[in-house]
C-alpha cells in the first residue's frame, strides 16, 4: 500500500509554503534475468519528505524557490560488473534546490537554479566487501542551471537567449573508484513568432535555431556499471533547427 498526503498555505499573497509525505513501492531490477537463482526478486519501496517555500513578488516581475527532501528508498537493486546485479539495503539521499526568476524589463528575463545532493548507500554488503556509505553511479552533489534572453517586440517578434548548465563530479560504479569530472556546458539560441497573418490555418508558427554546447566542450555524461571500463561522452556542438505549430 502507498499513499500521499501534503498541504500547500498561501501565508500571504504570493508566498506559498507546501509539504508532502508520500511512499512508494517498484519493482528497481532492470533486468530480472540477470538476478541470481538465490536473489529474491521483492519490492523496492520507498519514503519521501519534501517542504520548501515560492514567492512572487514584484507585480509578478520576480520569483525564487527554496525545496528541501529527505528520500529513503529499501531493497534496492544496483548494477554490479559482470552483468550481475547486487542488492543494496538502502538508498538514503536528501538535498535541497533554490530556484530564481526576475524580468527586471520588459525585453530581459533572468534565471537560474542549484541543487545539492547527498545519496549514500546504507547495508550495502554483499560477499566479498561492501559498499556501505558509497555514492551511486551518475549522481552528482551539485547541479546548476543558468540563462538569460532578450525579446525584440516587433512585428515578427525575436528572441536570443543563452543557457548553461553546470554538473559535478560522479562517480562510474558503486565502487567509487573512477570519477566522472565535472563539466559545464552552454547554449545558445534564437526563434522568431512568425505572426498569424502569414499562416491563417494555425494559431502561431515558430521557428527556432539553436547551438549546443557551443564551446564543443569534450566530458563525460554517463557511466554504465555494467561497463566499468567504458563511458559514454556528451554530445559535441550540435546545431539545430525547428519549427513548431500550434492549433
Amino acid at each position: 500500500m502507498t499513499g500521499r498526503i501534503g498541504y500547500t498555505w498561501e501565508a500571504v499573497p504570493g508566498l506559498t509554503f507546501f509539504s508532502q509525505y508520500a511512499t512508494g513501492a517498484d519493482i528497481a531490477a532492470n533486468n530480472i534475468f540477470l538476478l541470481g537463482p538465490t536473489q529474491p526478486l521483492d519490492l523496492t519501496t520507498a519514503r519521501t519528505y519534501e517542504t520548501g517555500v515560492k514567492h512572487l513578488f514584484w507585480d509578478n516581475r520576480a520569483e525564487w524557490s527554496f525545496s528541501a527532501y529527505d528520500i529513503v528508498r529499501k531493497n534496492v537493486y544496483a548494477a554490479a560488473g559482470g552483468m550481475q546485479l547486487n542488492i543494496a539495503g538502502r538508498q538514503e539521499s536528501k538535498g535541497v534546490e533554490l530556484a530564481a526568476a526576475v524580468r527586471p524589463i520588459d525585453p530581459l528575463r533572468l534565471w537560474g537554479n542549484i541543487a545539492y545532493v547527498d545519496a549514500r548507500y546504507a547495508d550495502y554488503n554483499f560477499v566479498g566487501g561492501s559498499f556501505s556509505g558509497n555514492t551511486p553511479p551518475n549522481v552528482p552533489r551539485i547541479v546548476a542551471n543558468a540563462g538569460a534572453s532578450w525579446r525584440f517586440f516587433t512585428p515578427w517578434p525575436v528572441e536570443l537567449g543563452i543557457t548553461g548548465r553546470h554538473v559535478g563530479d560522479r562517480y562510474n560504479t558503486d565502487a567509487n573508484v573512477v570519477t566522472m569530472k565535472a563539466y559545464t556546458v552552454a547554449d545558445v539560441y534564437a526563434f522568431v513568432d512568425i505572426p498569424k497573418t502569414v499562416f491563417n490555418a494555425v494559431d502561431q508558427v515558430r521557428l527556432t535555431f539553436r547551438v549546443r554546447n557551443i564551446t564543443d566542450k569534450r566530458y563525460a555524461i554517463w557511466g554504465d556499471p555494467f561497463y566499468p571500463d567504458q563511458i559514454l561522452l556528451g554530445a559535441p556542438r550540435t546545431y539545430e533547427i525547428s519549427a513548431a505549430f500550434k492549433w
